[in-house]
């Protein structure tokens, strides 16, 4: 409440000027009476209610007051509540002005010269430039000494002039405004000061005031302050993706919109919407395979089989594997009388000397002798010949018995060199000679061994690596699943937030993009066309694209927020120029306009059938501006008649009607 302290004639009532002082005594200049000081009590005023009558005795006393001593600080500001009260506005700005001028601590001046500038007018509809001014005031009596009162005016200016305008600001937001107004201490008639020198109209704002008022804070106007921004603007109606833990309503962010918004400027956090719109399917698990024993155990056996086998045909065909008798360890002698002396056998009766062999002759005993002799050097030279071309490998010896005779059975060492008592019984040696056929036979026994030995080894390595690619992929899906699931639930936009970020996104003074602009601007300004030279209104209208891939009807969100289209439709002097495009909501860019030209003379007639305007051209041809859904607004909207929508332009509208009206009178002034 605005206050003074005022001293009063003890007679007649009327205001002391304090510059008339005299020793402690003041004069009343209406009725002579003298009025000493130190025995009265200043009155407490509110100069905000003061009659018309009272206003001018009090403007006198503080004018004489400020005559005798322009520096006066507290007669300049108590003329300048004066005039304020009055709603002469223009004065109470100069005395206010004055008044910080002289002192310039003092906060309550810096506030009532901000009340002022409203000068009675709608916040919505105030110059730009004032509303700057304004907040560069409070701001100033706010650093001085923030009382409530400063910090309502300063909400009631946001929330009128900045966010139902669709205009950015920055600091604090109204709601957060509102939150610190709850938390200080109640001032009296600070409501009732600014609601008598600002018009509001804003829903939102006298809300909020009413809340003020009473002491109390409804707990709704939190719950639906994400619509704020845009009331009575597109709504989704269709079909919410289900069986979520958090539903859409519960995705939004309202406490921080900003924030929300903001980060749907990154195109991968779009992606992550349209991506992440269902419930993504659990994935199966891979399995493991068994560990190999059977084919290990196979080969184990299949690998010496077939090498056996191919040792049996090597040695049927003869390829590198031979075996040799070895010499015989008897003398010539024993070797003839075994050969060649007759055996007699006296057991038998009726033997007769005439039925004993013949004994050789000297001569032929020599002979035979002599034979044997040369048979038994051919062979050592022929096992001489195979042991130099032989790797031996088996020696087959004739067992003896404890006194040295042989046995007549034996016994075969295999890769092993035997002792020179174990080489003079000897009967046999096996082994493969030097040459290229050894070799492959060689090769062809121990391949089948070789092969099945690799084969288990990369049987195993195989199945190791593919557990490990199991548990890696296991892990993986794992991973993905509950990342999808996560983003599904509560870590993509909500359906709300990517509304009003499209909405953001397209709107004029876009806090989103400023450096894109809106798609009006842009497209004026590719186009070289000034917005100032315009004859009619802009019309801007768009809507998202609720057909799927094929051109069907859609009611799914992936499909109906993929796409918005826009028409731009431009009355310049002599013609109408129609911009057609569309935005790809994943994507940042807005690429250039289709344009098409029609001048107003060649225009026969427009008309609104269902959601088509139609333009008849002469020719017989038509040209079409299609409008959104039958009753849905646009989703970004420029109205003139009802400021509460998004944005308020002069210039644009995305009423129909306002611009089919305007349309009419040109195409009338042109025939």
């Amino acid at each position: 409440m605005a206050v003074l302290k005022i001293y009063k004639c003890k007679e007649c009532t009327r205001p002391l000027s304090m510059a008339s002082i005299v020793g402690g005594v003041v004069t009343c200049t209406k009725c002579g009476t003298e009025n000493k000081i130190e025995q009265e009590k200043p009155q407490v005023v509110n100069p905000l209610t003061f009659t018309k009558s009272m206003a001018n005795e009090y403007i006198d006393v503080f004018k004489q007051q400020t005559e005798e001593n322009p520096k006066d600080t507290n007669a300049l500001y108590a003329m300048g509540l004066v005039y304020l009260g009055l709603k002469n506005y223009e004065l109470a700005q100069r005395n206010f002005k004055m008044a910080v001028d002289q002192t310039p601590h003092d906060p309550d001046p810096y506030y009532y010269y901000a009340l002022s500038l409203f000068e009675g007018h709608n916040p919505k509809h105030i110059d730009p430039h004032v509303a700057d001014r304004i907040e560069e005031w409070l701001h100033t009596a706010s650093n001085r000494l923030e009382k409530r009162k400063y910090l309502i005016l300063l909400m009631v200016l946001r929330q009128c002039a900045y966010v139902s305008n669709g205009l950015q600001f920055k600091g604090e937001s109204p709601l957060e405004l509102m939150d610190k107004i709850h938390s200080m201490a109640a001032e009296q008639d600070d409501v009732s000061e600014i609601r008598e020198h600002v018009k509001i109209t804003d829903s939102q704002a006298l809300q909020w005031l009413d809340e003020i008022q009473r002491g109390e804070r409804k707990q709704e106007s939190d719950d639906v302050r994400a619509d704020r921004y845009y009331d009575k603007q597109y709504f989704y109606s269709g079909p919410v993706p289900a069986n979520r833990v958090n539903s859409d309503t519960q995705l939004s962010k309202p406490d921080d919109l900003q924030y929300s918004i903001g980060r749907l400027i990154d195109e991968n956090v779009r992606k992550d919407f349209f991506d992440y719109m269902y419930e993504p399917v659990k994935p199966g698990r891979l399995t493991k395979p068994i560990f190999p024993i059977g084919y290990i155990i196979k080969h184990v056996i299949l690998g010496p089989v077939i090498a056996f086998v191919m040792f049996l045909i090597m040695l049927l065909i003869g390829w590198g594997l031979v075996d040799h008798d070895a010499p015989s360890k008897k003398t010539v002698e024993q070797i003839y009388e075994e050969k060649y002396e007759p055996k007699t056998d006296n057991t038998k009766k009726g033997n007769t000397n005439k039925n004993q062999p013949k004994k050789p002759t000297a001569a032929e005993k020599k002979e035979k002798m002599q034979q044997i002799y040369n048979d038994s050097v051919e062979e050592m030279r022929k096992d001489s010949i195979f042991r130099a071309n032989t790797y031996v490998w088996i020696y087959e010896i004739a067992k003896v018995d404890s006194v040295g005779e042989v046995t007549g059975k034996t016994e075969k060492l295999y890769f092993k060199t035997p002792t020179e008592e174990q080489m003079a019984n000897v009967v046999e040696y096996g082994g493969v000679d030097k040459s290229w056929k050894s070799i492959v036979a060689l090769i062809l026994v121990l391949l089948p061994i070789v092969i099945a030995i690799i084969k288990i080894i990369i049987e195993i390595a195989e199945t190791k690596h593919y557990n490990e690619y199991v548990d890696k992929e296991n892990r993986k899906r794992s991973d993905e699943y509950r990342h999808a699931l996560h983003m599904f639930n509560e870590g993509r936009p909500s359906i709300d937030d990517y509304i009003s970020f499209c909405k953001h996104y397209l709107s004029k003074e876009s806090p989103v993009l400023p450096y894109t602009g809106d798609p009006v601007s842009k497209a004026l300004r590719d186009n070289h066309i000034d917005e100032l030279d315009m004859r009619g209104k802009i019309l801007f209208v768009n809507y998202f694209d609720d057909t799927d891939a094929d051109g069907n009807y859609s009611e799914k969100p992936e499909d109906v927020f993929e796409r918005i289209y826009y028409v731009i439709a431009i009355p310049q002097t002599d013609k109408l120029t129609l911009l057609y495009n569309y935005w790809e909501t994943r994507h940042n860019n807005i690429t250039s306009c289709d344009a098409e030209s029609i001048y107003y003379k060649n225009i026969l007639g427009v008309s609104k059938k269902g959601s088509t305007i139609v333009i008849e051209k002469v020719g017989g041809t038509t040209s079409s501006i299609i409008l959104p859904p039958e009753g849905e607004p646009s989703i970004c909207s420029y109205q003139n008649e009802f400021p509460e929508y998004i944005t308020y332009s002069n210039t644009r509208t995305s009423d129909p009607q306002v611009f089919l009206d305007a349309l009419d009178a040109l195409v009338a002034s042109n025939r």
